[in-house]
């Protein structure tokens, strides 16, 4: 008998408890603290003078819900891939191609931190083509013949779910993308409204990736059944914010930016606004917080927002790691109402469909890219990653007179990128939850597609965890359920909280 190599532990902030997760079985339980050190100290080994009895009910739980196992190291990740395989294979099933436009790749601003090349947002040499109307109706020709679910996988020959075995309820038509350099700007006006009134006729909305500057230009799009959602840069408040986001043209943004999100959210668009945190804003979190609340976006529920770290162009030295930033909006979050998110977003997901009952972990991909993302740019070629367009030598194909033509092994190397691909995801307890990080960001450092890229991940999923299933025990309980002081007991619950239930069962530690 050893411990699971995929057992995840979180330390509660009632130090009489953890919170174990299995990385495979998907098992949520609540046990003492003794048992959660235990099984994290020793994970992956053999059971030696463990804090409980052998023969008592706790032994039994613990290897009911996978905790413990018979099964050897080399078996047990195995099975970590043969559940990865069957997650991949599902997607690649269910799922259609997510299909983007680039109607330009010069852009109004010129953020000193973009992981994109100035020289392309001036619009210089092979970046100066604005896409033609032509190319829309190529790239819709192409849409349609593989806006389906397994359309991707069918065409390059890739393992999949046997027709029928999909649900095909998971199928409506997502919104079309527009990106960039920035989709919305003047020149690009009559280009949107053409792909728009060619999105339309098939009962497509769009979304856009943005920096609002001129999103009034586009006034008439905007609405639940045309430009329907929209990402949104605010960086800082008005005077960092303004030093930031600058351009040729626009020195000024924050105002510009604040008024089109205070349009779009009346014209009823989704708008979720991104904040790039590196060490030069990180300090106006909170107070950045406390404006999208004042201004009563907070409570609007068609409005998010989302905190996540600068990456690529910026200093090493400027840059706040995943980590970090977690803290810091844990820290904004115990000392005020929060309507800003960040990668808590992960224990949330888990957790959810955990409670409800249901397996938590329901994907292997890590973004739309490795499910099968064509991304049209104005030279007529295809990229898969958005932080790859306008490299030619990073292009997975061309789209010329409505034909696809793929390379096939650019192509697939894409979506055949998942845990149980990767030998280090695959002994990983989180394989499962952060399906292996960023392709681009693992073949940055590593060379290669099939790479981790963990991001710090194991450090911060933990307390994530913790905090997240504290707030919901915290509404679920109630008050009255953590009286104060607590009474010291030997004879603490092992609580089962899968299934949406919460079931106690006295357990000697």
């Amino acid at each position: 008998m050893r411990v699971s190599s995929y057992v995840i532990g979180a330390p509660l902030t009632d130090e009489r408890f953890y919170l174990l997760l299995h990385g495979i079985r998907g098992s949520l339980d609540k046990v003492p603290a003794r048992i959660g050190d235990y099984l994290v100290a020793h994970r992956g080994g053999e059971v030696v003078s463990p804090p409980w009895d052998r023969d008592g009910p706790t032994h039994a739980h613990l290897t009911e819900r996978g905790y413990l196992t018979d099964l050897p190291e080399e078996g047990e990740r195995q099975l970590l891939v043969d559940v990865a395989t069957a997650l991949h294979n599902a997607a690649l099933s269910l799922r259609p191609p997510t299909f983007f436009f680039i109607p330009a790749y010069t852009c109004n601003l010129r953020c000193p931190y973009c992981f994109q090349p100035h020289e392309m947002h001036a619009g210089k040499g092979v970046y100066a083509k604005l896409m033609s109307r032509e190319q829309v109706d190529d790239a819709f020709r192409v849409i349609d013949r593989f806006d389906r679910p397994g359309a991707m996988a069918e065409h390059l020959d890739l393992p999949r779910e046997e027709p029928g075995t999909a649900d095909r309820r998971t199928t409506a038509r997502s919104a079309l993308g527009l990106f960039g350099g920035e989709p919305l700007q003047d020149q690009t006006r009559d280009i949107v409204g053409h792909i728009a009134r060619r999105a339309g006729e098939r009962g497509a909305t769009l979304r856009a990736i943005t920096n609002g500057v001129r999103l009034d230009l586009f006034t008439d799009l905007l609405g639940p059944d045309g430009l329907a959602e929209l990402q949104i840069t605010l960086d800082g408040m008005a005077d960092l914010h303004d030093r930031r986001r600058i351009g040729p043209r626009f020195r000024k943004t924050f105002q510009r930016i604040v008024d089109n999100i205070d349009l779009a959210l009346g014209r009823g668009v989704r708008v979720m606004v991104r904040i790039n945190v590196d060490r030069s804003n990180a300090d106006e979190l909170a107070e950045m917080n406390g404006f999208f609340l004042e201004r009563g976006w907070g409570d609007h529920p068609a409005f998010s927002a989302e905190a996540a770290v600068v990456t690529g162009q910026a200093g090493g030295e400027t840059l706040v790691t995943r980590p970090e930033l977690v803290e810091m909006l844990s820290a904004i979050r115990a000392d005020q109402d929060s309507c800003v998110a960040g990668y808590e977003g992960y224990a949330q997901s888990v957790l959810s469909r955990a409670l409800a009952g249901n397996y938590p972990f329901t994907q292997v991909a890590n973004c739309g890219a490795e499910t099968g993302m064509l991304m049209f740019d104005p030279r007529g070629d295809l990229y898969a990653c958005w932080d790859e367009v306008g490299i030619a030598e990073h292009r997975v194909g061309t789209y010329h007179g409505g034909a696809l033509r793929l390379d096939h092994e650019v192509a697939r190397a894409w979506l055949s990128r998942f845990p149980g691909a990767i030998d280090q995801c695959s002994r990983c307890p989180y394989a499962l939850i952060h399906t292996s990080g960023c392709a681009k960001h693992a073949r940055d450092t590593s060379g290669s597609l099939f790479a981790a890229a963990c991001e710090g991940f194991q450090s911060y999923f933990p307390r994530s965890l913790a905090a997240t299933y504290e707030e919901v025990e915290r509404r679920l309980l109630g008050a009255a359920e953590w009286p104060d002081p607590r009474p010291a007991t030997r004879h603490l619950p092992i609580v089962d909280v899968t299934n949406g239930r919460t079931r106690h069962s006295e357990m000697r530690c």
